[in-house]
């Protein structure tokens, strides 16, 4: 049962999805001849059998403490303005077909469900690094097609998605030109990409700085942060062109912080930057047409 969403880039060809798999029991004795493992739960694995365990950031608990956090300002600001950007782009769509859209880094699920809800005219799919994630998801969200696979090396077909959303993903890997570019390679021509990333010179970062402190990322796990300069440079290399980006304020702090942080948003204004001084910027970008 041959499909065009599964594809094998070493074989060149779209993946049999009956014979081509083989259970996650025999995975690791089957890898190199099966292209990808049938979890018992449902979902294709797609991640090398040694690299299962040893990626498997979920297996104890979300370390990120998503769904208890599901109603906070941060998790609010992040689905709210998200679906701003996802609509937007749909909403600039011109196809016949039901649109296509890949959360890649998805997690545990529970932003690809909010926006396949909130966005009911297209098809949501999921893609994790973390098995245990991934479980999760298919438990719970059982209507979205996961799978786990290195958000690097896909196992998706060329241009089959109209919008790809990388939420928190970018200051995770060490190659964004190489996400960016698998990223243009399973987007369809003109497609859209969304990116959330933390912003490096945000407001407590720029203060650290007037004292003399180095920047401190957000979390350990952060293999770098980026400023928005840096982020639009990216999308530029990468081949696509920013449409737009932007933050929304977490209102924190004393009297004097918060008018301090005025006072730098004031000044920004004046001197046209596009710097944002929140603590995450959220980028709408196109592929661009000759990429």
């Amino acid at each position: 049962m041959y499909n065009n969403k599964y594809f094998d880039r070493t074989s060149n060809r779209f993946l049999d999805l009956e014979l081509d798999g083989y259970p996650l029991e025999e995975w690791e004795r089957s890898f190199g001849s099966a292209k990808f493992a049938k979890h018992p739960k449902g979902f294709y694995v797609f991640l090398p059998p040694d690299k299962l365990l040893a990626n498997d950031e979920y297996a104890e608990a979300d370390p990120y403490n998503t769904e208890q956090n599901l109603n906070s300002q941060f998790q609010r600001r992040r689905m709210d303005l998200t679906f701003l950007l996802a609509r937007e782009a749909i909403a600039n769509m011109d196809s016949i077909n039901k649109i296509e859209v890949l959360d890649l880094g998805c997690g545990q699920g529970h932003i690809t469900e909010y926006l396949g809800k909130e966005l009911g005219s297209a098809n949501f799919s999921g893609l994790d690094y973390s098995i245990s994630a991934i479980e999760y998801a298919r438990d719970n969200y059982p209507d979205i097609d996961f799978a786990v696979g290195d958000a690097s090396q896909t196992p998706y077909a060329n241009d089959y998605f109209d919008l790809v959303i990388c939420n928190n993903l970018l200051e995770h890997v060490s190659d964004p030109l190489l996400l960016l570019n698998q990223i243009k390679l399973i987007c369809k021509p003109g497609g859209y990409v969304i990116i959330t990333t933390p912003s490096r010179f945000r407001f407590e970062n720029l203060l650290r700085i007037i004292r003399g402190k180095p920047v401190k990322l957000m979390s350990s796990s952060h293999v770098t942060e980026y400023s928005v300069g840096q982020v639009i440079e990216l999308l530029n290399h990468g081949g696509f062109q920013l449409i737009r980006h932007l933050s929304r304020p977490i209102a924190k702090g004393n009297l004097f912080v918060k008018s301090l942080r005025e006072l730098f948003r004031f000044y920004l204004s004046l001197i046209g930057s596009h710097h944002e001084l929140e603590s995450t910027v959220f980028y709408l970008a196109k592929m661009n047409s000759h990429g």
